[in-house]
């Protein structure tokens, strides 16, 4: 019987994170869009200003339409400015969240494991972007930094989904 409430338990655990994941995954989703709406609107109205944009130090569409706004500032040289790879930022984020966004399976180890290596990538990512904020831009863009901590939280919730499916894995052994 104590076994079967703590399986409850465990089980009700489980669904509130997959939830709140879900959850990080749809707000990631949602600020790179608007991120993505941002950088399209300065090219197309150099007057626009977007709601992140506070003043000269606290400006998201001036981090977005930078260099470094697309494809991480480092694609361009790799792969050549106009190549099919080299997008801006906001698209690589959409497409992370969403992909992340599909790791709702608390019993696909692999997967699970997959999606805990892309966040770690995404830290490091996140770490190179806040250095070219910080070093280079001396900019402050809350919708970047709001994707960097989402990126950390999601990777906490990829170690404990993981964590979760190695635990279970050894209590079937």
């Amino acid at each position: 019987m104590l076994h079967l409430q703590h399986s409850c338990v465990q089980a009700i655990l489980m669904n509130k994170l997959l939830a709140f994941r879900i959850l990080v995954c749809v707000i990631g989703v949602i600020l790179s869009i608007y991120a993505y709406y941002v950088e399209v609107a300065k090219t197309n109205d150099v007057s626009y200003e977007a709601l992140c944009d506070f003043n000269d130090i606290v400006s998201c569409s001036a981090v977005f339409s930078s260099r470094y706004g697309k494809g991480f500032g480092l694609l361009e040289y790799l792969v050549g400015e106009n190549h099919f790879l080299n997008q801006p930022n906001s698209l690589f984020g959409i497409g992370f969240f969403s992909i992340q966004m599909l790791g709702i399976s608390p019993m696909n180890k692999t997967f699970n494991y997959i999606l805990y290596i892309l966040t770690g990538g995404g830290i490091v990512t996140s770490i190179y972007l806040a250095c070219i904020l910080i070093f280079v831009l001396k900019d402050f863009c809350v919708l970047c930094v709001s994707t960097y901590v989402l990126t950390i939280i999601l990777h906490y919730l990829n170690y404990k989904l993981l964590h979760h499916n190695v635990n279970s894995h050894k209590k079937m052994h």
